[in-house]
């Protein structure tokens, strides 16, 4: 049975995703959470976000997308493979510079270092470094720390600035039939299965994806996500990222968590001027191409192409193949960065060899 503090939490992560609501604040049901969450958890009180939630918050979020799926836009998006393969290898590059910096100043080895500031999922990341001699801790809160920042940062950012799209991929103004729900969720389950017994990174989401949008591009189902259901997907993300900010962790890597910070800053920066050169050679709009180039989570930024009406396939696109490339590849990456003298360069600029 839950505690009070446990409860007190929850709750107070549900009326802070309201609250976020009514006040027109993106991605309302993500942020309020979160925000609440972290500070609960920061706080000492370990909050209510089992890992079953987040897999159930993936699959919502999944079908969400798969929705938008047409057998025309994923045709268009073929030209797009290489750009995406080049975003996603930028991506990591810069995460690779990065790392140097959080090495000298954020006091971890080199290797932990880089595990901690590549793009890739939120455990992935802390489970292929901790296999190859990685420290664990410092990766999961630099992750937890790099999806939460992005998130909190740029889908406002983008509102501010007058950036929201006008992109419909389907005429989907009408919410899906509840008739043809329990059929979406079922596709999405299947999917969502399938791709985790192929061993798939991030299953819960691309499998559900994948079922759910075989199932809208030859038209079984038509309309978007009811909206209730949306929020409660966005918001089990919410506090599953917000629960990663546990207090003995962060006090223990305080100046860890600054420096961190301060580098996932720098990245997304990096990334921005990227995607104002990439929107202005491809010919898309900023946002868009902000958010495929974001080193933020991939269904935080999915979402956030879905709540601000952009061209969410193609911001999914960019951020399958990162995924792939990130988790698939990063030990090769670092590997072959190491070879070549990339980190020892880098370390030598800053004054100080790695470790």
């Amino acid at each position: 049975m839950p505690n009070k503090g446990v409860l007190l939490c929850f709750t107070s992560a549900v009326l802070a995703g309201y609250a976020a609501h009514a006040l027109g604040v993106p991605l309302a049901w993500v942020l309020g959470p979160l925000v609440v969450t972290a500070a609960f958890a920061i706080g000492g009180i370990i909050p209510f976000a089992p890992l079953a939630g987040r897999r159930v918050g993936q699959v919502v979020i999944g079908a969400a997308i798969g929705l938008n799926v047409t057998p025309a836009v994923v045709v268009s998006l073929i030209g797009w493979l290489p750009m995406m393969v080049f975003t996603a290898l930028l991506s990591m590059l810069v995460g690779s510079a990065c790392a140097i910096a959080l090495a000298r100043f954020g006091r971890v080895d080199m290797k932990t270092a880089y595990f901690c500031m590549m793009p890739g999922g939120l455990s992935e990341m802390s489970n292929i470094g901790a296999a190859h001699g990685a420290q664990n801790e410092p990766i999961a809160l630099s992750q937890a720390v790099r999806v939460a920042l992005v998130v909190c940062i740029l889908p406002p950012a983008l509102v501010a600035l007058g950036l929201e799209g006008a992109f419909h991929e389907r005429a989907v103004a009408h919410d899906l039939s509840w008739k043809i729900l329990p059929l979406v969720v079922l596709c999405g389950l299947v999917g969502a299965l399938g791709a985790k017994l192929l061993h798939f990174n991030n299953p819960w989401m691309i499998g559900s994806l994948m079922g759910v949008g075989l199932l809208a591009a030859f038209s079984f189902a038509e309309g978007r996500m009811p909206r209730p259901l949306f929020y409660a997907g966005q918001f089990l993300l919410g506090i599953a990222i917000g629960a990663r900010f546990r207090r003995e962790v962060v006090m223990k890597l305080g100046r860890f968590v600054l420096v961190s910070s301060s580098l996932v800053l720098l990245m997304a920066g990096g990334m921005l001027l990227y995607a104002l050169l990439l929107a202005d050679l491809a010919d898309i709009d900023i946002a868009t191409a902000a958010l495929s180039a974001s080193p933020g989570g991939f269904a935080e930024m999915a979402v956030t192409a879905e709540v601000l009406h952009l061209n969410v396939t193609m911001v999914t696109a960019f951020h399958v193949i990162r995924a792939l490339l990130v988790n698939g590849f990063t030990t090769y990456y670092f590997i072959f960065l190491e070879r070549i003298g990339f980190f020892r360069f880098g370390s030598k600029l800053l004054g100080k060899r790695p470790r």
